[in-house]
């Protein structure tokens, strides 16, 4: 599995607006939301179960977008395997 981080999300913003947001995919296996330190930069934690070209691909296509007014970013996070 492997996350996808969205920055830049407002205060207040549910999963399930998120999901919304992101459209009907069976990659998706949950999406954790935080605004450690910031709040009013809301991230997403997007998991997804796809392999790094297919989470990079969503990324790619999630970056720049606008959700609210607001220009999200969004990156693929490598994972090493144990």
């Amino acid at each position: 599995m492997i996350h996808i981080s969205i920055d830049n999300l407002p205060p207040g913003v549910s999963v399930e607006e998120v999901r919304e947001f992101l459209g009907a995919s069976d990659e998706i296996e949950a999406i954790r939301l935080t605004d450690a330190g910031n709040a009013d930069n809301v991230v997403a934690m997007v998991t997804v179960n796809t392999s790094q070209t297919g989470a990079n691909a969503m990324a790619e296509f999630i970056d720049g977008r606008f959700f609210k007014e607001r220009r999200v970013s969004a990156q693929a996070l490598a994972l090493l395997k144990e």
